[in-house]
């Protein structure tokens, strides 16, 4: 019920579908963190900070300006700044799909990443371009899995998110400018997503994006 509830709230503030489903996911999948966790693309403010199971945990919102909120200026592009083994687990959200060679990137992160912490890797799936200022990928599951595993990253557990009609949804967002119309639409899409049979979503998934859990 509370889910049901979130979600039209969120529909109503003008979230999307894919931020509303992507923070239900986290918050339902999320393993507990603890020590000193990086956020390498927070921006200055997490919004899926809340969904995240965390204790007792050392906060660091990285990016690659200087802007409030923002504690550690790193350009991920490069080789990371920061000590071996220093961290407990990173965060990577919504940011895999701008980088030219994302592969280079995720093969930095095992090094400042203690021996079973975690990184936790939100990527769109079905999404419009979005240039910040690049786009230059969208992931499948298999996709993921492979880049994970050659950059170091041995358990790994790829969860989808939405499906066909949420997915649908989204690509009309833009469309859909009357907020109080968001709830009937994300409500609906979510249902008709349940009832996709489990054999297509195995064999022919469409999700909206993927959370991946990978742990050094």
């Amino acid at each position: 019920m509370n889910k049901f509830f979130n979600t039209i709230k969120a529909a109503m503030r003008g979230q999307s579908i894919y931020r509303v489903l992507s923070q239900q996911c986290l918050k339902e999948n999320s393993p507990v963190l603890r020590g000193k966790v990086i956020d390498l693309a927070g921006g200055g403010k997490n919004n899926y900070f809340d969904c995240l199971n965390l204790r007792d945990v050392d906060y660091i919102n990285a990016d690659i300006k200087s802007a409030p909120g923002v504690d550690l200026v790193l350009d991920l592009t490069k080789p990371l700044p920061l000590e071996n083994n220093y961290f407990d687990s990173a965060l990577l959200f919504n940011c895999l799909y701008i980088f030219e060679d994302p592969a280079r990137v995720l093969r930095e992160i095992p090094r400042v990443i203690k021996p079973g912490g975690f990184l936790l890797l939100i990527t769109p799936f079905v999404f419009n371009e979005a240039p910040e200022p690049t786009d230059y990928w969208r992931f499948t599951s298999q996709g993921l899995r492979k880049v994970l595993s050659e950059s170091g990253f041995n358990d790994i557990k790829i969860i989808p998110f939405g499906e066909r009609f949420s997915a649908s949804v989204y690509l009309l967002n833009k469309f859909l400018v009357l907020n109080f119309l968001r709830p009937l639409f994300y409500l609906s899409a979510i249902l008709l997503d349940k009832l996709v049979p489990s054999s297509v979503k195995k064999n022919h998934p469409c999700p909206l994006g993927y959370l991946a859990i990978a742990q050094k």
